[in-house]
């Protein structure tokens, strides 16, 4: 068996953490920071996640550990379905051109080839129907649907939920394996067995505490007594508990807790794995339709199906239209409360052990029939031709202890005590055969002696450190940049070389100044380490780490620069100076700064859907979100231009609720927020029962961030703020609302009309 595991990413202005690839076979597992950005960094690096079915996220339940979540899920289940798809036309295909004689002349075959091995089977004493068949192997295959697994620490079954009113997928169910602190107790211990494993991997999660309580605002309160799924749903659902779990009692937190639990996953359920069906429509009054929505009525005459649109103007007819079903997972109106969590996580990953590689020979030697060799490397005994017993280790090399990493997540130091504490550093059971160590460490934390002092004591594993203050802001997303470095040449101040610096780090210096050999290596791009057969640093697939700029900018042919140069002297020509500035045109200064051009899934060239407008004197506006748009911005602005960018930043507009056009939200604001008010600032979030109502003249009146969306738009921001304080409470959230006609949106702020409306042209 071969297995390695492979860095995808890390610490840079495009993206925010670490993950890397485990590699087995033909299995693939993601570990680490699932952050905004990871997709198309892989994209650049052409490493595939489509094998991918389980996700071991790492550190806390946080946007820049999460925020490429939605979009990863998305991609894999269209990917899977679309694979399945395939399979089955091959299938069909492959099946209409056999005609029947050789399906017969097949079938011929394996009934011969069957025969043979049962026959065999027999000969050495085993029985053949216990035994993988050949029509078994080789038979029909049926394309099954895999399962995603998503492992993570507290919330984050809540986190996936709030998606609800812009995810739903049927091309991969998706299980979320919560980590819960009320847990943690009897997860700890001496020998203890993992907590996850499959056919190839053995997995031990490491929950880790802070040893500091900072004082991390409540943004929820629980109250301890029953709630039935009537208060968050609009309409009646199937409760997931049986009927003995729904008698009238009362409710303690915990167990109050755990139905707020099963609340939430069942909304991830009908999210991936709902029966719901988009050709299956019911009959509604027009006058109680949800709008904006697309509605059928049946012609009389015809009795065909037609699309119906409503009255631009004036009330809507008392009549009867048919709509599709809301799927099930989009009825829940809102979660339970939460509170945002602490509990950092990281992992144990160990290999089974390795049966010894099978020796042909020997086999041979013993004489063993050829058919029955399989059953001896599965481990059973067989009897050879001339009726001696052989066993397995007769004609195996001897079995081996299987190989293994960590991959430790430590935000802050405050984690560092209980980590280095936990008993699994010293039981057999967990580290036997553990080759390597992945930190992914939070600023300042790889300078800790505790840390240092840690890695010297197990200076027999491989280290590898990822920190953001060891990295250099290297270019992630080659290909994009570029093209933007050559558009430079032609047009400067239209296209700027992105942010970036390629001077190697160097390793962290005590008190003294002094470089000291701190026993780890730098986590770089594609560095890749062999767990199996043996443990080995192998070189990345490209030589070079970095994006040579000095070679990309040779691309750029002679002639094209000496274009550009004279349509340069022709857009500075006084003649043409004069021509625009007559024009008198309202903010002749203001900016249009497309951030992202693409849509739908990231690509190696264009980020998903964001624009920057910029006014001086003025403001800037945000029109659309999309994930990686902060990157983009971080990019274009060094740190203290970009920090200007955002304390002008006004508002932001989220045109509608498709993932590509306001995944990025909740960074930017977070990022507003840092800009405007400091890291200290983490008052209680909306949502709290504690929150102090005040008029839209005093919200004003305040620093405040608006942002103009839909109410699904806005409802999403406020539940995950419940889980990270990442700035909610600094909006002014202005709700725009079709009319029934869905020709113009009013805007309204907490159900108060403002008094003016957009017009949005019919499509």
């Amino acid at each position: 068996m071969h297995s390695y595991i492979q860095l995808l990413s890390t610490p840079t202005a495009d993206t925010a953490g670490t993950a890397m690839i485990l590699d087995v076979g033909k299995q693939r597992y993601l570990f680490g920071n699932i952050h905004e950005g990871l997709q198309r960094a892989c994209i650049q690096r052409n490493s595939k996640l489509s094998k991918t079915t389980e996700v071991f996220i790492t550190g806390t339940t946080e946007w820049k550990n999460v925020g490429g979540l939605f979009g990863l899920i998305l991609t894999l289940a269209d990917a899977n379905a679309a694979s399945i798809m395939s399979e089955a036309d091959t299938a069909r295909q492959r099946k209409d051109a056999e005609n029947p004689e050789q399906l017969a002349a097949k079938s011929e075959k394996l009934a011969k080839v069957e025969a043979d091995r049962k026959q065999a089977l027999l000969e050495a004493g085993l029985n053949p129907d216990e035994q993988v068949g050949a029509t078994e192997k080789y038979g029909k295959h049926q394309p099954t649907l895999p399962t995603l697994t998503v492992h993570g620490g507290e919330n984050l079954t809540h986190t996936v939920a709030t998606g609800r009113r812009f995810i739903f997928r049927k091309g991969m169910p998706v299980d979320i394996i919560e980590h819960s602190e009320a847990r943690q107790s009897e997860l700890t211990g001496d020998g203890r067995e993992p907590d996850w494993m499959d056919d190839s991997i053995q997995v031990w999660k490491l929950p880790i505490q802070p040893s500091l309580e900072s004082g991390s605002p409540e943004t929820g309160l629980e109250s301890p007594r029953k709630r039935s799924f009537d208060e968050f749903v609009g309409v009646d659902l199937p409760s997931p508990r049986n009927d003995a779990a729904s008698v009238e009692h009362s409710y303690t937190p915990a167990n109050l807790k755990d139905k707020d639990q099963e609340m939430r996953q069942f909304v991830v359920t009908e999210m991936f794995n709902s029966q719901w069906r988009l050709d299956a429509l019911f009959e509604i009054s027009l006058r109680d339709v949800n709008m904006p929505a697309m509605l059928w009525i049946r012609n009389k005459e015809s009795n065909k199906l037609e699309r119906y649109y409503p009255p631009e103007d004036g009330p809507l007819p008392d009549i009867k239209v048919l709509a599709r079903r809301p799927w099930p997972g989009a009825l829940v109106e809102k979660l339970p409360p939460t509170k945002p969590s602490k509990l950092a996580m990281s992992y144990i990953v160990r290999h089974f052990p390795q049966k010894g590689k099978f020796v042909p020979q020997k086999a041979k030697s013993l004489n063993v029939h050829h058919l029955v060799w399989s059953a001896l490397q599965k481990g059973t005994t067989v009897k050879s031709r001339d009726g001696v017993t052989v066993t397995p280790d007769m004609v195996l090399e001897p079995t081996r202890i299987g190989g293994g990493f960590a991959i430790v997540d430590l935000p802050t130091k405050d984690y560092l005590p209980s980590l280095i504490t936990r008993p699994e550093w010293n039981t057999s059971r967990v580290m036997d055969g553990l080759q390597a160590i992945v930190w992914n460490l939070g600023p300042g934390v790889a300078r800790d002696p505790a840390l240092q002092a840690f890695i010297q004591q197990h200076s027999g594993l491989k280290h590898v450190v990822s920190a953001p203050d060891l990295f250099t802001n290297y270019i992630v997303f080659d290909s994009s940049a570029a093209l933007v470095i050559r558009l430079n040449q032609i047009d400067s101040q239209r296209y700027q070389i992105p942010i970036h610096s390629n001077i190697s780090p160097i390793q962290p210096s005590d008190d003294s100044g002094e470089t000291k050999n701190l026993g780890y290596v730098e986590a770089t791009r594609d560095f890749r380490l062999q767990l199996e057969p043996q443990l080995q640093t192998q070189e990345p697939p490209t030589k070079q780490p970095f994006l040579d700029t000095r070679k990309v900018l040779e691309l750029t042919p002679k002639g094209v620069l000496e274009l550009a140069e004279q349509a340069r002297d022709d857009v500075a020509a006084d003649r043409l100076v004069e021509k625009l500035t007559g024009q008198n045109l309202p903010s002749q200064d203001a900016e249009v700064i497309c951030l992202g051009t693409g849509s739908s899934a990231p690509s190696k060239y264009r980020n998903v859907s964001a624009t920057l407008l910029r006014v001086p004197g003025c403001g800037s506006y945000l029109f659309d979100c999309g994930e990686g748009t902060l990157g983009q911005l971080r990019r274009l602005y060094n740190p203290t231009e970009l920090e200007g960018v955002l304390r002008d930043l006004k508002a932001i507009w989220i045109s509608h609720m498709h993932a590509d056009h306001h995944l990025g939200t909740t960074s930017v604001i977070k990022a507003w927020r840092e800009a405007n008010y400091g890291l200290s600032d983490r008052r209680v979030e909306p949502g709290s029962p504690r929150e102090t109502p005040m008029s839209f003249v005093e919200a004003v009146q305040e620093k405040k961030l608006f942002l103009f969306a839909g109410e699904q738009m806005i409802r999403w921001l406020a539940e995950y703020s419940s889980v990270e304080a990442y700035g909610y409470d600094k909006l002014i959230a202005i709700k725009t609302q079709p009319s029934k006609a869905h020709s113009f949106s009013s805007m309204e702020w907490r159900g108060a009309q403002l008094g003016f409306r957009t017009y949005d042209p019919v499509m």
